[in-house]
């Protein structure tokens, strides 16, 4: 089975679960700043159930930025191998084949 390298962040203030997708290959956090409340957010550390696989639509997307359209601290965590979070494109996501786990 195929599916989409998806991640969740959960925020213990509002109680709202973020959920990403990769389109590009890198690192991302393990904490990210809630986008509804600003408080700190949890990463599920890619261990989702499944309804967050096939249910819900993600609603951000980490990717890897061109670094000359970046700042130098962005740049420098890119060319380290991170990637940036932004509002979910039509970018082509990251997948994982499970049948070869």
């Amino acid at each position: 089975m195929k599916i989409e390298r998806r991640n969740a962040y959960f925020c213990k203030e509002c109680r709202k679960a973020t959920i990403t997708v990769d389109v590009d290959k890198g690192i991302t956090p393990a904490f990210i700043l809630c986008p509804d409340c600003g408080k700190m957010a949890s990463s599920f550390m890619y261990q989702l159930p499944g309804c967050m696989h096939f249910n819900v639509k993600a609603e951000y997307e980490w990717y890897k930025p061109d670094i000359s359209k970046v700042s130098k601290g962005e740049a420098d965590h890119v060319k380290n191998g991170g990637l940036l979070m932004r509002k979910r494109t039509d970018a082509k996501p990251e997948i994982i084949d499970l049948s070869k786990k």
